[in-house]
């Protein structure tokens, strides 16, 4: 089985958060966004466990690296993540926060006016 090592010198020209979550499907986001706040090990085994086609649009958009992993016919890859997957995973847990906090900002000014 060959492999291919991938590195992230195959993204020179990094994107932003806003470029790659509309390469993400729905369900996608919302499993990186499940990860947030978990510790590095346990993200990156569950990236691990994705489809092939989850893997290859996290590959695709520098969100993930891919390193080889052993010798021989057992060699396969380990996916880490990158500092860009780190702020996809935040920013929905940013967004909302600051959706919460309109919303309790809202509360306060009714209560204000009342």
């Amino acid at each position: 089985m060959a492999t291919v090592e991938r590195r992230p010198a195959e993204c020179p020209d990094r994107l932003s958060v806003a470029e790659a979550v509309p390469f993400l499907t729905p369900d996608l986001l919302e499993f990186l966004t499940d990860l947030y706040g978990a510790p590095t090990s346990i993200a990156q085994s569950a990236i691990q466990l994705l489809p092939f086609g989850s893997r290859a649009a996290l590959l695709a958009t520098c969100l993930v690296t891919a390193h080889a992993d052993g010798n021989g016919q057992k060699r396969g890859e380990i996916l880490q993540l990158t500092d860009l997957a780190f702020e996809v995973m935040a920013t929905p847990a940013d967004s909302e926060i600051d959706e919460i906090a309109a919303q309790a900002a809202a509360i306060v000014a009714a209560r204000q006016r009342g």
